[in-house]
């Protein structure tokens, strides 16, 4: 009697706990989040206007890039400059309504200076963890961190 007890609680608990998930993105909130990264890894910046709004929000922006979707364009040819065979791999995208989720492999070899650090043409990898909030079909923030003391490292910047 009691194990009874235990599976219709387990089961009533398991329940609740999926109540309270939100519904699902939009299938093509997830499908045309591809094309952000696309455009990273194509150096295209002209496909972030399919993707993102116009005032769309990047936290934390890069030092001394301008506000919204055409402020981050200038920066995906930069990162292209520094390392011209960059690729962005999608790991994982979870979506989580009006967010999707995505865990990703950037990858390049350095080729000019990155910042303060000069060029010594070694690769690097690493991950890169981002939360995109979709509104009316767009992107309109992204929220990222990457692993870019890792990939300093494997870039030599820190050897003597």
């Amino acid at each position: 009697m009691t194990r009874k007890i235990f599976v219709t609680a387990a089961v009533v608990g398991f329940s609740a706990l999926f109540s309270v998930v939100p519904a699902f993105a939009d299938p093509s909130d997830v499908q045309a989040i591809k094309l952000f990264y696309q455009a990273l890894s194509d150096n295209k910046p002209e496909l972030l206007d399919q993707i993102l709004a116009p005032d769309w929000q990047d936290i934390p922006v890069n030092q001394g890039q301008a506000a919204g979707r055409d402020g981050f364009k200038p920066f995906v040819g930069g990162f292209h400059t520094m390392f011209p065979d960059l690729k962005v791999v999608n790991d994982d995208i979870i979506d989580a309504g009006d967010k999707v989720i995505v865990r990703s492999t950037i990858s390049g070899t350095q080729a000019a200076a990155f910042g303060a650090f000069p060029s010594k043409g070694k690769p690097f990898s690493i991950m890169a963890i981002d939360i995109h909030q979709f509104k009316d079909g767009k992107v309109v923030q992204t929220w990222h961190v990457e692993d870019w003391l890792g990939g300093l490292y494997q870039m030599g910047a820190f050897d003597k």
